[in-house]
């Protein structure tokens, strides 16, 4: 019985995720409380905008490509010829993007200084973007590349490399340069671990492999990859975007420290749903993207759902019950109001995660048109929503909006699995 619950695939991948988790937590612990520190919600605020705009060029040049990478080198792990050739095309395509992208950004940095930042001082910043986004890239593709082959133990390794070289350069950095040393870690710490990552054996014998072989892109390859990418960037932009106008939005109708205090809430937010969403790509995506049958997919899901819902109620009572702790933990004094808003930010994942959940097989099936629709329904009724109660309900409106948004999110997502069930499984195999 012991040996059969420790064989289990699931509580194998967990005990890893654990690992990365408790690193990212305490990368995110030390990002957290150094910004809160030397930056207050101000500094969040401003911080928040920046990342929205570096996650939706991410999205073009290397996280649009996650699932797809994990889904096409799951279904070829066993394939050494069609792996090769999927990782090649991967770096090939991504390096042709980043170096698209690049020149604009860097002739275009004092614009974007004054849009995002409200300075044209920080235009430097984005012109170090410019320069290291193949880089940067690069050294998520690497991940995504590792996942899809389930070396499980390689990922967490890099992973906590990533995590401890984070947790270092954001002290360092904003502890000496203030909001610029804050800015510019997001740009550093990718790059260092990516240079990192070749001390692993692993991944010297990869880039020896795939690096020097860019002329054999397949395009049927690449094809299929911008279809995630397509997917990924309509969704990075839904994301930027929303959060971007919702931040600007409060700090229009309230004061910017109240969007620096939502960005606190997003923060701490982050911290604990690290458990699952991490699972949802390094278990939930491989497994999916390998079944092919409508017994299979419900197997998956309800072991899934079997481990992850109590794990997760548990989770959110002691996050709800130690709230002011985890504050003063992560963040400081000045945070203290959202202490008020912990319960609603909690029921807002809760839908998240089961919905998320759900998500997945979209990204698995490359279920593109329902997917379009229901990111569509989610970001847009989040702002919609967010705006018509704001001015009524103050910071409590965008939290509300959250709640509705996701519900609204969980019921399409529900309705479209159920109607293409048939057209993107087989039927259950005797």
């Amino acid at each position: 019985m012991i040996k059969q619950i420790l064989n289990n695939p699931i509580l194998r991948v967990f005990s890893f995720n654990s690992i990365i988790v408790i690193g990212k937590v305490f990368s995110s612990f030390v990002v957290s409380k150094v910004s809160a520190i030397y930056l207050g919600p101000t500094g969040f605020a401003i911080v928040g905008n920046f990342k929205n705009v570096l996650q939706g060029i991410l999205g073009i040049t290397s996280s649009g490509f996650q699932s797809g990478v994990i889904r096409h080198i799951a279904e070829n792990k066993n394939n050494k010829q069609q792996s090769s050739l999927i990782i090649t095309s991967v770096f090939g395509l991504s390096l042709f993007l980043s170096l698209l992208i690049a020149p604009f950004v860097y002739f275009f940095s004092d614009t974007l200084s004054i849009s995002i930042l409200n300075e044209s001082s920080y235009a430097f910043i984005f012109k170090y973007l410019a320069i290291c986004l193949p880089l940067i890239s690069f050294n998520f593709l690497l991940l995504y590349i590792i996942n899809g082959l389930q070396k499980i133990k390689l990922f967490t390794i890099i992973s906590i490399v990533f995590n401890a070289l984070n947790a270092v350069l954001t002290f360092l950095l904003i502890h000496f340069f203030n909001l610029k040393g804050a800015l510019i870690v997001s740009l550093i710490v990718p790059v260092i671990s990516f240079l990192a990552s070749f001390l692993f054996k692993e991944v010297r014998v990869l880039f020896s492999d795939q690096f020097f072989t860019l002329k054999k892109i397949s395009v049927t390859i690449v094809k299929s990859i911008s279809v995630y990418l397509f997917m990924a960037v309509y969704s990075t932009v839904l994301i930027s975007m929303t959060y971007l106008l919702i931040r600007n939005k409060i700090i229009a109708g309230i004061d910017i420290e109240t969007a620096g205090l939502w960005e606190g809430m997003n923060k701490i937010s982050t911290f604990y749903m690290l458990v699952f969403t991490s699972l949802l790509t390094l278990y939930l995506l491989p497994k999916l993207a390998e079944n092919k049958t409508i017994n299979g997919y419900k197997a998956i899901m309800t072991d899934y759902f079997k481990f992850v819902m109590p794990s997760m109620l548990v989770l959110f009572a002691v996050v709800f019950l130690f709230r002011i702790l985890i504050i003063n933990l992560f963040l400081t004094k000045s945070f203290l109001e959202l202490g008020n808003f912990f319960h609603l930010q909690l029921i807002g994942d809760f839908i998240k995660v089961v919905a998320f959940s759900l998500a997945y097989q979209f990204h698995a099936k490359r279920i593109i048109i329902p997917y379009f629709i229901s990111d569509a329904i989610l970001y847009g009724s989040f702002y919609l929503i967010c705006v018509f109660l704001l001015d009524t309900y103050q910071l409590s409106g965008v939290y509300y909006a959250y709640i509705c948004s996701l519900v609204l999110y969980l019921l399409t997502v529900v309705t479209f699995i159920y109607l293409t069930r048939n057209k993107y499984l087989q039927e259950n195999v005797q």
